[in-house]
């Protein structure tokens, strides 16, 4: 009888750590709940997984999760990380060439699973008087360098300072993928317009005009004037509380980007983030039950709830 007693206690600890998930809930329980990383930006989709799953606890009126994940490795090295098997699964943007050719070196195929919508903007201060900018454009900036002033695009006579993020982030794979497309950065592109994170990069084209009319030059075109590059999702969500007011997303190829534009696809440079295992992960196995999660109406709330586009808009 005390063995029993003892049996129905643990039994409902267990079942009050989770939250209503379905199926999830009844399969996904402390024991076996999967190592999950990812991109900077996929942190509070991680969160949210991380929420549904447990149950908070009340401390002086207010919720709170003791094991929230409060970081992530980032894209590139969360992708190493999967490869080599510390981790179970990661929510990132498309792999990078380098993160192509590792998991080759290595023998080991990943499984890319669409879970919500995404795309790669491009940015720069709102004080700059131009609104369009092609792909072919981009092209000639960024790889030929045969575009190196803004009045080239139809704005003030000020020489294109292009940034860029560094090469294993998932910004860069994405700019790979849609923009030099095989081919490499111009050498006029140099370290010194490289930017380390994500908000380093917004920050640099939210703060350039203060920052340049403090710099006494004779001659104003020789002001540089930056042109960057973010992910969609993250400038809309952060942009409030880090009070972003003067950056500015420029339409591709004519196309704004917003959230009915990257919802239909109209976009140029929509893109997914995906939920990536390696291939031979068991069919059966708690990573592969959540993904099936994600992909539920409840799963996908908590795509919303990030901040992420639904995948079934």
């Amino acid at each position: 009888m005390k063995k029993y007693i003892v049996f129905l206690i643990l039994l409902f600890c267990t079942s009050t750590i989770f939250q209503s998930c379905g199926q999830a809930e009844e399969e996904i329980i402390m024991q076996n709940y999967p190592k999950i990383d990812g991109s900077t930006s996929s942190l509070p989709i991680i969160q949210g997984i991380y929420k549904a799953m447990y149950k908070p606890e009340i401390i002086d009126g207010e919720k709170e999760w003791s094991g929230l994940p409060e970081t992530v490795s980032q894209t590139i090295e969360s992708y190493k990380m999967l490869i080599d098997g510390t981790v179970d699964l990661i929510i990132v943007p498309d792999p990078s060439e380098e993160v192509q050719k590792l998991a080759e070196e290595k023998s080991v195929e990943l499984e890319y699973i669409p879970i919500c919508l995404e795309a790669l903007v491009f940015i720069t201060h709102k004080s700059m008087p131009v609104d369009d900018i092609t792909t072919e454009e981009l092209r000639n900036i960024y790889i030929d360098g045969t575009i190196t002033n803004w009045q080239q695009l139809g704005g003030k006579d000020k020489k294109i300072m292009a940034l860029v993020r560094n090469e294993d982030s998932g910004s860069h794979a994405l700019m790979e993928k849609f923009v030099l497309k095989g081919d490499k950065l111009s050498e006029a592109v140099n370290e010194n317009n490289m930017m380390m994170t994500m908000i380093a990069m917004v920050e640099k084209i939210e703060n350039f005009v203060n920052a340049q009319t403090a710099v006494n030059l004779q001659d104003d075109r020789d002001i540089w004037f930056p042109l960057g590059y973010t992910i969609y999702y993250y400038l809309q969500n952060n942009k409030d509380e880090q009070k972003w007011d003067n950056v500015m997303m420029l339409n591709v190829d004519r196309v704004k980007p917003n959230d009915e534009t990257i919802a239909s696809g109209e976009y140029p440079y929509t893109t997914n983030y995906y939920a990536v295992v390696r291939k031979d992960t068991p069919s059966d196995s708690t990573s592969r039950k959540l993904i099936s999660w994600l992909l539920s109406n409840e799963g996908q709330k908590i795509i919303t709830n990030a901040g992420f586009g639904n995948i079934k808009q």
